[in-house]
């Protein structure tokens, strides 16, 4: 089979691929199986309306998408204030100028759909069309809090769609418009009331922490300031201890709220900012130095956390996934940071010839088995969580993306360590999360392809086929076909110079 000349990790290093440039720790640098750039994963979703005539829905046909939005998205981020904004769309209060509500309520009711849908819908591309024409230019010689919180959640959606560069784009002018006002300080002033800048506050650090997450799923420098921040984390308190005329001190909650995700979540990123931007550049940091970091500074993070957001505390159904979501993004940053490590013992080492030893082998073993630790856990964590809570299209869309990178690890010490004592674990763990992904396959159109990555992979580790025929381990009801258009390389094709090319890694690892 013919190998890939391409240095290029996405192929789209000059911008000509779908999607734009993913850097070196993204999945799809990572996965590199199709021999098309239009064929890479995910496959994008349509985010444009088969109508683009359809008449404005009235605010009485929105509630139940906006119900759906709070019931199901907001406590992921909650970038806006449920009480002020029913207010608005009942006219209770004053609204943003026309535009800018607009763009607003269509968003949230977009996201409220999509999270909502059972099954493919063109009514979250309805809305979303609906907003997004409600945006021009001029907005942004007059920014304010309402247009950031528009852009924010306009990036979120269309990252839900798979449409990545123009979700990285929209936020980018989100990010904009909140340093334009101002969003990265506290102000003492009558201005900096106690709601008011609790509000500054959950605006910033929603903004820092869809930054982070994209930039780790992409692989690319970081885009917001990572000094002159002077904002307080947000208080984890409920919505009711709050409102325009509360008395400056507030006592925060001991049990989780709406914002306990988005307070600990902000602090967790803030945390791994500074390790992040050596992961995706040239040198690559010492096993030593990874371990060291993640023993520190990651560990000090989860030990800071109050009992009640522990990694095993029980939450209210409410707030369950937002829980779960934050300790599944910690261990995927943990995977990232140690992949590396599994690649160059089955890969690089052994073209070596004799094989070479690391100058630190104690470390750069414990870095390996902290990877397969991790993508274990991951795999365990998703699916356990997906077994027991009810499923939607929001948790189908995070659980896939986080558990494709653990099972990629499996499958890669599967195909070359069949015979190791742990390959029977590693088959457990891949049978496991493709039991997962197969049942988010009516929720989100991508799990069939990545399941078609699977199926390719496992089939190339040899292990297919003799897993459909054994009674015991048959996947049972999983799909086996395999439509991709292209033929899928071998894993040296995978994870080689050509997926890391900007690494001096593979020879710097024996240099201690």
């Amino acid at each position: 089979m013919q190998r890939s000349t391409s240095s290029n990790p996405s192929r789209t290093m000059n911008g000509a691929g779908r999607g734009g440039y993913f850097g070196i720790a993204s999945t799809q640098a990572f996965l590199r199986i199709s021999g098309r750039q239009d064929d890479s994963y995910p496959l994008p979703v349509s985010t444009q309306a088969s109508n683009n005539k359809n008449p404005q829905m009235q605010p009485p046909l929105l509630g139940d998408y906006v119900d759906a939005y709070f019931a199901r998205c907001h406590s992921v981020y909650p970038v806006i204030h449920e009480s002020t904004f029913r207010a608005q769309l009942m006219e209770v209060v004053d609204r943003p100028s026309k535009e800018v509500w607009h763009m607003l309520l269509y968003t949230v009711a977009a996201l409220g759909a999509f999270s909502a849908s059972a099954g493919p819908t063109q009514v979250d591309v309805a809305l979303f069309d609906m907003a997004r024409t409600n945006f021009s230019h001029e907005m942004m010689e007059m920014g304010n809090m309402a247009l950031v919180q528009a852009l924010a959640l306009m990036s979120v959606y269309l990252r839900k769609k798979y449409k990545f560069n123009s979700s990285y784009n929209y936020l980018g002018l989100a990010n904009r418009v909140a340093m334009g006002i101002g969003l990265y300080k506290d102000f003492s002033s009558s201005s900096g009331a106690p709601f008011s800048q609790e509000m500054r506050r959950r605006v910033w650090w929603c903004l820092y922490t869809l930054s982070l997450e994209d930039s780790i799923a992409y692989s690319r420098p970081q885009d917001f300031p990572q000094s002159a921040i002077e904002v307080g984390y947000p208080l984890n308190i409920h919505d009711l201890d709050l409102n325009p005329n509360t008395t400056p001190f507030i006592a925060e909650a001991n049990h989780t709220t709406l914002y306990s995700g988005l307070k600990f979540g902000a602090a967790f990123y803030f945390t791994i900012s500074k390790i992040y931007s050596r992961i995706i550049s040239s040198p690559y940091p010492r096993s030593r130095e990874l371990s060291s970091f993640d023993d520190t500074s990651i560990r000090h993070w989860e030990s800071s956390l109050p009992s009640f957001f522990s990694r095993n505390a029980i939450q209210p159904s409410k707030y369950s996934f937002t829980h779960a979501l934050l300790h599944w993004r910690c261990l995927n940053f943990r995977l990232l940071m140690y992949r590396p490590f599994v690649v160059w013992r089955y890969i690089m080492r052994p073209r070596n010839n004799p094989p070479r030893d690391p100058a630190d082998p104690i470390s750069v073993n414990t870095a390996i088995t902290r990877c397969l630790e991790v993508a274990e856990e991951t795999i365990t964590m998703i699916a356990d969580f997906w077994d027991s809570r009810e499923q939607d299209a929001l948790s189908a869309w995070y659980g896939l993306d986080l558990i494709l990178p653990a099972v990629l690890v499996s499958l890669l010490c599967l195909h070359y360590d069949s015979a190791s004592a742990q390959a029977a674990a590693w088959q457990q763990q891949v049978r496991r999360a493709m039991g997962v992904i197969d049942s988010m396959t009516t929720l989100n159109s991508s799990a069939c392809h990545c399941l078609d990555i699977i199926h390719s992979l496992l089939n190339d580790c040899g292990l297919l086929e003799s897993h459909m025929n054994s009674p015991t381990q048959q996947l049972t009801g999983m799909r086996v076909e395999n439509p991709l258009s292209t033929q899928m390389p071998d894993f040296d094709d995978i994870f080689t110079h050509d997926v890391f090319p900007d690494y001096q890694f593979w020879e710097e690892i024996n240099d201690g």
